[in-house]
């Protein structure tokens, strides 16, 4: 029996209308190329999106930023469940891969802890200039599982991360460092405010999407909102990292903390946008034009 968790309505979110592109594989990596726009992956790394590109400039850290924490992945919810190392059969092994239909399909091992499999269903959409991500996670151990599913993306330092505020106040050490202004919470990384220390923050948000700017690109994501009383313990639906060494910072979401009997499993869709932000459009936190823009996007 398969349970499906925050599993996005795509004609509503993005029009029925979509068309698939075909993926490319050149020594074991799989890309994805719309136009100007390119996302990378590797399954050999924990199945993880490697890179992802405007005209040719990447818009996440790699390998030679931290050797351990790179590109996107996805982990199991709450952290506190299994400390500072995700399984490694999630995070950082072999995923068998395939294509179907113009989908990269990737599976995980069965993780030794938990006993989950991770799956990742990867396409882009061409008339939206867009690329789309399922995850399902799928309890095969013998015992109930309490799960949710956790998008940990890394990006460069030097950014303005945005996100609608939902309910309930900010917590964690980089609380005081974001900023609220018109419903919209704002985190402007400042390098000399960063500690030299686990530097982090946790939110509620709305509406289902939180975005980057590095220079004059904006990087988006689109996921169905929760309400801030389904967040896994300890966590919340948005949270964002700085790297204590000043290297990356971490944008993060979450969605619902779901019940797994054995056998079941859920899925969680994610939809990314890569763009050029028209110079024309304020680019700095409280730009109420940048945000119009990006809901533009993302409705």
């Amino acid at each position: 029996m398969k349970k499906l968790s925050m599993l996005a309505a795509m004609c509503i979110i993005i029009g029925c209308s979509i068309q698939k592109v075909l993926p490319q594989k050149e020594n074991n990596i799989y890309s994805i190329k719309i136009n100007n726009t390119v996302l990378e992956i590797d399954p050999a790394a924990g199945g993880r999106i490697t890179s992802l590109k405007l005209n040719g400039k990447n818009f996440l850290t790699g390998r030679e930023v931290n050797a351990n924490y790179w590109g996107s992945t996805l982990w199991p919810s709450p952290q506190k469940e299994w400390g500072g190392t995700p399984p490694p059969e999630l995070d950082n092994q072999p995923y068998s891969v395939r294509i179907d239909k113009k989908v990269i399909k990737m599976v995980s091992r069965k993780d030794s802890k938990f006993g989950f499999i991770f799956s990742k269903e990867i396409y882009g959409d061409r008339k939206n200039n867009a690329f789309i991500i399922k995850y399902t996670i799928a309890n095969q151990s013998d015992q109930v599982r309490n799960v949710a599913p956790w998008e940990v993306t890394r990006v460069h330092t030097k950014g303005l991360a945005f996100y609608p505020k939902g309910t309930g106040e900010r917590w964690g050490n980089m609380a005081n460092m974001a900023e609220d202004k018109d419903g919209i919470t704002w985190f402007a990384y400042k390098e000399d405010k960063i500690p030299v220390r686990h530097n982090k923050f946790f939110g509620d948000g709305s509406e289902g999407w939180i975005s980057q700017v590095n220079d004059d690109v904006i990087f988006i994501k689109k996921f169905s909102d929760i309400s801030a009383k389904k967040a896994a313990p300890s966590e919340s639906e948005i949270e964002i990292y700085a790297d204590p060494g000043k290297s990356y910072v971490e944008i993060e979401q979450q969605g619902a903390y779901e019940q797994l009997q054995p056998g079941e499993s859920l899925t969680w869709e994610v939809i990314w946008f890569l763009r050029k932000i028209p110079a024309t459009i304020n680019r700095e936190a409280g730009s109420s034009a940048l945000v119009s823009y990006v809901r533009k996007i993302v409705n």
